[in-house]
C-alpha cells in the first residue's frame, strides 16, 4: 500500500532520474490547515496594504491633478493678462503714431506760415 503513493520516476526528458518521493493523500493533507491561516492572515494584511496603498497613491493622484489643473488655470490667467498688456501697449502705439503724424502736419502748417510771413516781410 505504501508503494502506490510513492510517485515513479520521470526518465524521459531528465538526465538522471528523480528519486521516489513519497506523496500523501489528500486527507493526510488537510491538517496543515492551520497553517494556512496565518498564511491567510498575512495575505490578507499585505491585501489591506495594498488596497491602504492604492487609495492613497489615488488620492495623491487626485491632489497632483487638482495642483495641475490650478497651475494650468492660473497660467491661463496670466496669459490672459499677458493678451490684455499686449493689447493695451498696441493701442498705446497706435495713439503715440497718430499723435506723431498730427505733429507732424502741425509742423508742416507752422512752416509754410512762416514762409508766408517771411516772404511778406521780405517784399
Amino acid at each position: 500500500m505504501m508503494e502506490s503513493h510513492l510517485t515513479k520516476p520521470d526518465t524521459r526528458n531528465c538526465k538522471r532520474p528523480r528519486e521516489l518521493e513519497p506523496q500523501m493523500p489528500d486527507s493526510q493533507q488537510l491538517p496543515s490547515l492551520g497553517k494556512s491561516d496565518s498564511s491567510f492572515s498575512e495575505i490578507s494584511g499585505l491585501f489591506y496594504k495594498d488596497e491602504a496603498l492604492e487609495k492613497d497613491l489615488n488620492d495623491m493622484s487626485k491632489e497632483i491633478n487638482l495642483m495641475l489643473s490650478t497651475y494650468a488655470k492660473m497660467l491661463s490667467e496670466r496669459a490672459a493678462v499677458d493678451a490684455s498688456y499686449i493689447d493695451e501697449i498696441n493701442g498705446l502705439f497706435k495713439e503715440a503714431n497718430t499723435i506723431e503724424n498730427f505733429l507732424i502736419q502741425k509742423r508742416e502748417i507752422l512752416r509754410q506760415r512762416f514762409t508766408v510771413i517771411a516772404n511778406t516781410l521780405h517784399r
